[in-house]
């Protein structure tokens, strides 16, 4: 089997839910050796919720210690000993009351990586409140409602906060091993999840700061959204200002006389442009209409629906599934993205147990994984 890029990386993740979850999750499939610290008893709390677990706690180990017992303690510090990262989710000063904060541990191991994830950062007015994914995503601008339509809002599917503050801590890691082995020192790092999101929201943010004009998203180019088909079918079309594709779909669905409009102009007409629009379209068959779209390189795609996702012929010819052994019959899961060299990701081990692997890592002498 092919060395992967992180093999022989220890990280300890005392993160739970969401973000903590998957940062280390693309660690892991990248051949970095997780551990996973739980609370006795219950675990992570997303354990409540076995295919959320599941999704983002393959290829990792669990240990179950009771961090306020000096036993636990004890058995945790060992585990810093052989570690190269420890990543924590909790509120901040939780670990600096158990006296495992970066500060403690790179005192005794300068070398470590330490990292932080927290709703609203270590520091700040509001860095004591807790906050899952819709308060940060409300703090960000997402959620902009209008006052007195609060009841029925509907509310985000994914979660983005989460999502964006996992990428981050994964770069976090790597980032801060890369420096490592020019300069020999660790690092502490703070990834707060409102941070993490609002970096996303640059270019709505940037622009206003700076005087300049805001780039509309989603555009108001008519050939921007979903469509439906003549076979009660749907498909996206997402034309954001290339003027060739307008003017080459004009022609195959036959609105000529709009085909020399410019994004401006179109954009300003998209009321009276959007309905004929989806008149045309919906003249199409679906298959007939993509091959069509396709031959004209027109930018479209089709809308699945969650269950035929993974069987799209695009992420089957990827393999972006991977299959993980077991002892009753194995699991399926969703791999991490990147391809290096052609090569994705190896995922070796199932979901692991509460406390599966207390007996084999609680031993100083145990090394980390490689593959």
């Amino acid at each position: 089997m092919t060395t992967l890029p992180l093999a022989g990386f220890r990280v300890l993740s005392l993160a739970e839910q969401w973000p903590g979850p998957y940062a280390t999750l693309l660690l892991a499939d990248l051949g970095a050796d997780v551990i996973l610290v739980e609370r006795p008893g219950k675990g992570d709390p997303s354990r409540r919720f076995p295919g959320l677990f599941a999704s983002f706690n393959r290829n990792k180990r669990s240990v179950a210690l009771d961090l306020k017992s000096e036993r636990g303690r004890a058995d945790f510090l060992n585990l810093v000993d052989s570690a190269d990262v420890v990543l924590e989710g909790f509120r901040p000063g939780v670990m600096a009351r158990l006296k495992l904060d970066a500060e403690t541990l790179r005192q005794r191991k300068p070398e470590l990586v330490y990292l932080s994830i927290s709703s609203f950062g270590q520091n700040g007015p509001r860095a004591g409140v807790a906050g899952h994914d819709l308060s940060i995503q409300a703090a960000a601008g997402l959620v902009d409602v209008p006052v007195g339509r609060e009841a029925g809002t509907p509310l985000p599917m994914l979660p983005l906060a989460d999502i964006s503050s996992a990428m981050f801590a994964a770069l976090g890691v790597v980032t801060a091993l890369l420096a490592r082995t020019r300069s020999g020192r660790g690092a502490q790092i703070d990834v707060s999840m409102l941070d993490s999101l609002v970096s996303w929201m640059t270019p709505f943010l940037v622009p206003p700061m700076n005087g300049l004009p805001t780039r509309t998203l989603p555009p108001r180019d008519p050939g921007y959204g979903v469509f439906a088909t003549a076979d009660g079918r749907q498909i996206t079309l997402s034309i954001a200002g290339e003027d060739p594709m307008w003017k080459s779909l004009c022609g195959l669905v036959g609105l000529q006389s709009y085909a020399a409009l410019t994004e401006n102009e179109r954009s300003e007409r998209a009321d009276e442009i959007g309905p004929l629009l989806r008149e045309a379209i919906a003249r199409h068959d679906h298959d007939d209409l993509c091959a069509r779209l396709e031959a004209e390189r027109i930018a479209f795609g089709p809308v699945l629906r969650l269950d035929e996702v993974l069987e799209d012929p695009q992420l089957r010819a990827r393999n972006m599934t991977v299959e993980v052994p077991g002892d009753h019959g194995g699991q399926t899961f969703v791999r991490q993205p990147l391809m290096i060299a052609g090569v994705g990701s190896a995922a070796f081990l199932p979901v692991p147990a509460l406390g599966q692997h207390n007996e084999e890592l609680l031993d100083s002498r145990e090394p980390a994984l490689g593959v």
